[in-house]
């Protein structure tokens, strides 16, 4: 699509109804044309891919239609009551924030500013003790926290009563020891997560200090030294931001993408709304931002969202429970790129753009969905049989049929464990190769896992220190993933 036409369409959205994505699905699985244009490429596998998912989605259709009560009317308010409590959530916290005004700092070290979404604290604590503590520079990071539950038994938090002191604080408040502040807590949901990114850019755009923003959850860990971080982010690369994408979708419907993906097992992480438009794009949350971009991404936060929605509700239609994607999945990028055309700097080419924005593509957090790192020595998959195994036992080969399942809400998502996967155990060998490569940290792990040597279970907090040690900082810096499937494998060196 080029940049004219994808105005035009964009203008034609302004007025779009939500409630017409399901009436467009009813549609094309009635005539049974919706996959007509969804071809895999060329060749019998593919062919043969689509049909199957044809016959699949007609089925879907047809079976909804005679069931009684449970017609199209209540699979499109479904959808339609999902996007409007995400957006709804997101709009009204970002309209709480705006770009800080503050002096330029003095002279010194550069900031890494690390911004924590959490729960309630963090299940690592012992490990960024370690990574903060082992800090060779005095005043080169700050540490912000946003928890979205826990209270103590006044009944409010400490932040929530006092946070007009400019430093909230709570005896429990994660690596306070650290300099670590506490935000004001704000509204948040599963999916909808941008609003609290921005509450957290704009009390960190406070230091002037910071350059280098970081997010990371719960359950993220360190990867490296701070010392390799700092080097790397706040002295090597001030001035961009690093941001990790998704590859593009090959089909338009989620069903049919994910029979291609599960029978040539590849990554299941897909981009589908840049298809709708080249000017929104999928990416995963855990990005760095400059302070330049955290200050863009702050200010045209409430606009992002409209362009992001325009393509979102057009993404995956055949997905009736929900919409796909996140907002913390794209808006941040979108905000960036949107400025980019109101500020009349675009060049109409979305890549192009990026470069000239300064965005580096780089996957800095690790983080593994299902076959996306098939055939690397990164790889930690199940078997085929096991997977398939664990699809019988739940008796959910019917899901392909069953519009009404909702598999992310499913045990069967967690047994498959791939959306992300979740490490509850590992072994030293593959902890060492995580170290090795360019990431900086790393994510989904559970609370207390341990580490296998030889026959002997260690805490992380032993094992990853010793690793950093190890890390070779140049090898390292070459070893950077683009993307966090094999497609963004690094060049050897």
């Amino acid at each position: 699509m080029t940049f004219r036409k994808y105005r035009r369409r964009k203008r034609e959205l302004d007025s779009f109804d939500l409630r017409s994505t399901e009436q467009h699905v009813e549609n094309l699985s009635r005539n049974g044309s919706w996959l007509d244009s969804e071809r895999c490429e060329s060749g019998s596998n593919g062919t043969w891919i689509s049909q199957l998912a044809h016959r699949l989605l007609n089925s879907s259709a047809e079976e909804e239609r005679r069931r009684p009560g449970r017609g199209k009317a209540s699979l499109a308010e479904k959808r339609f009551n999902y996007m409007a409590e995400k957006l709804q959530v997101d709009r009204e916290v970002v309209r709480k924030f705006s770009v800080p005004s503050v002096l330029p700092s003095w002279p010194g070290s550069p900031q890494v500013a690390f911004l924590f979404m959490t729960v309630d604290g963090l299940d690592f604590e012992d490990v960024w003790d370690r990574f903060f503590g082992d800090a060779s520079l005095s005043g080169a990071y700050s540490i912000y926290i946003h928890r979205a539950s826990g209270r103590q038994s006044s009944g409010l938090r400490f932040a929530e009563r006092f946070s007009g002191w400019g430093m909230p604080w709570s005896a429990s408040l994660p690596l306070r020891r650290w300099g670590a502040i506490e935000i004001p807590q704000v509204e948040t949901r599963w999916c909808a997560l941008f609003g609290v990114e921005v509450a957290l850019l704009a009390r960190a755009l406070q230091d002037p200090h910071n350059q280098q923003f970081v997010f990371a959850s719960h359950n993220t860990v360190p990867l490296k030294s701070f010392d390799y971080v700092h080097k790397q982010l706040a002295l090597g690369s001030p001035g961009t931001s690093k941001f990790c994408f998704a590859e593009v979708a090959f089909h338009k419907l989620a069903t049919s993408e994910t029979i291609r993906n599960e029978l040539r097992r590849t990554c299941v992480f897909r981009d589908f709304i840049r298809s709708i438009s080249p000017r929104t794009l999928k990416h995963h949350q855990w990005v760095v931002l400059s302070r330049e971009h955290a200050e863009i991404v702050v200010r045209r936060a409430e606009e992002a969202l409209m362009v992001w929605r325009d393509s979102w509700v057009q993404a995956a239609p055949d997905l009736l429970h929900m919409g796909e994607g996140c907002s913390d999945e794209s808006v941040p990028i979108d905000a960036l790129l949107y400025d980019l055309e109101q500020t009349e700097r675009s060049t109409g080419n979305t890549w192009a753009d990026l470069t000239r924005l300064g965005v580096e593509q780089q996957c800095l957090t690790y983080v593994l969905w299902r076959h996306c790192f098939a055939d690397t020595h990164l790889d930690h998959s199940e078997t085929i049989a096991r997977d398939l195994d664990i699809v019988l036992k739940h008796g959910k080969l019917s899901m392909l049929t069953d519009r009404q399942f909702n598999f992310f809400k499913s045990a069967l998502k967690r047994e498959l464990n791939g959306y992300p996967a979740v490490f509850d155990a590992l072994s030293l060998e593959y902890v060492w190769k995580l170290v090795q490569e360019g990431f900086m940290f790393a994510r989904k792990f559970v609370k207390g896992i341990q580490v296998k040597i030889g026959e002997v279970l260690y805490p992380l907090a032993e094992v990853l220190p010793a690793l950093w040690d190890t890390v070779d900082d140049f090898n390292a810096s070459q070893r950077v993933w683009s993307r966090l499937s094999i497609e963004g494998k690094p060049k050897p060196i």
